[in-house]
């Protein structure tokens, strides 16, 4: 694809109401993940909360993607620390990011155990990894195929993933609830009336207004959302944790005690 029109299409696309919205979740969730911390490391792989873009001056922010012109486009648009790296195997030590983003990245890896896991090694003890993926296997449609995914989720198969891989799932919620109906109707007359993917691709774009309507309904939600768990939608988030290593702590009886200290005499000379 030639570059210009590729950068157009990331233009558009990092002006759509979906990651309008998505920026302000994941946003909310690293505010939440580093709020007692005088400094905080940051990954946020796949470039979607632009911290560095909110002037978030605690936190130091590693904006990790597999593909450069998506970096390219990123570090025109003001990003620094830039990292090309693949999520199954990130180019990050061990245990130093205190909060990992990944927005829409995970239904577009082959195993998305294996970078689930990768994900939790570079995590550190405690730290809070908070994802989006697109919901329903049966939303499944020409727009999954022309931006490369490779599954979609319900609530319980990304909680059981994510339990796999090692974490603590603290909270799983579906967003855009209100789009949940209505991507259901017009799955249901795609699969009826066939539409390619290079239609998708050419396809006209919505007006302003109605973007901005979008990113309303989705500001609700998104304050809904901190109280109550919604049960339907066209998306997935989750927050996990991963767990803190504490040292057990064995208590020995005094009598073990008493002859640990003066051990039996092993045999006479």
């Amino acid at each position: 694809m030639d570059a210009q029109v590729e950068f157009e299409l990331l233009r558009r696309e990092t002006a759509s109401w979906w990651y309008i919205a998505r920026r302000k979740l994941l946003r909310d969730a690293v505010a939440q993940a580093v709020k007692d911390k005088r400094e905080a490391r940051v990954l946020d792989f796949g470039c979607a909360a632009e911290l560095e873009l909110a002037e978030a001056s605690q936190v130091r922010t590693i904006n990790a993607h597999p593909l450069l012109p998506v970096l390219a486009f990123h570090q025109i648009r003001g990003h620094r620390s830039l990292l090309c790296t693949g999520p199954e195997e990130l180019g990050l030590a061990s245990n130093s990011m205190d909060a990992i983003l990944a927005g829409d990245m995970l239904q577009s890896v082959a195993d998305d155990l294996c970078a689930l896991r990768e994900l939790r090694r570079v995590l550190k003890d405690g730290a809070t990894l908070c994802l989006t993926v697109p919901a329903y296997p049966m939303l499944w449609g020409e727009k999954d195929e022309a931006r490369g995914h490779r599954r979609r989720y319900t609530a319980t198969e990304l909680r059981r993933k994510l339990n796999n891989a090692g974490f603590e799932v603290a909270r799983v919620s579906y967003v855009v609830a209100w789009g949940f109906i209505p991507a259901v109707i017009e799955r249901i007359g795609k699969n009826i009336f066939s539409k390619s993917i290079g239609h998708y691709q050419n396809s006209g774009h919505r007006s302003r207004w109605a973007d901005s309507g979008m990113v309303l309904l989705l500001d609700i939600e998104r304050l809904l959302i901190r109280y109550i768990n919604l049960p339907f939608g066209t998306r997935v988030i989750c927050w996990a944790r991963k767990p803190a290593l504490v040292a057990e702590r064995v208590t020995v009886p005094a009598w073990e005690r008493q002859w640990a200290s003066h051990p039996l005499p092993q045999g006479m000379s």
